[in-house]
């Protein structure tokens, strides 16, 4: 009997040693936490429409346009993204967030710049520095929210 209660007891313990690491919370690995299959498939499931190309209106919704575009030609270096974002009456309106994310398709996650925001200029310009580090074709993701919803999300694809 009690060969037994210890081989239960020795059970139990390796059981709950394989499952610790699972339970143990972000905030006890410090903040860090792996992406979970719902988080993937979320991520994956977020389309981005092909926006048209630089300069011109781009309708994101409630009587709301930006219009975006490049300090310079995207080239190898660093380009500054600015995007303007008007009312319907053609008012700049700076109350929102916007963030890009810029990465190579072909080599996805290789040079992947990460969801990164952009700074309101004096101006009340949105920009944002992005760093072309290899020749190729290169994809920007744009994700505009307003109070803390997502509103728009776009996509624009150069070559360099």
């Amino acid at each position: 009997m009690a060969f037994m209660k210890k081989r239960c007891f020795i059970v139990l313990l390796s059981f709950l040693l394989i499952l610790c690491p699972i339970c143990v919370s972000p905030a006890e690995t410090g903040g860090q936490k792996s992406m979970g299959f719902r988080e993937a498939r979320a991520e994956e499931a977020a389309v981005y429409v092909p926006m048209p190309e630089p300069g011109k209106r781009v309708v994101i919704g409630n009587g709301y346009y930006l219009i975006y575009g490049f300090d310079k030609k995207p080239k190898l270096g660093t380009v500054i993204m600015k995007v303007e974002i008007f009312t319907a009456e053609g008012r700049t309106d700076t109350s929102f967030m916007v963030k890009a994310d810029a990465d190579m398709p072909s080599m996805r996650g290789a040079h992947d710049t990460g969801d990164r925001p952009f700074v309101v200029s004096k101006r009340g310009d949105y920009v944002l520095p992005i760093n072309i580090v290899m020749p190729g074709a290169w994809e920007v993701k744009l994700t505009v929210t307003k109070d803390g919803r997502i509103i728009y999300r776009g996509r624009h694809d150069f070559n360099v």
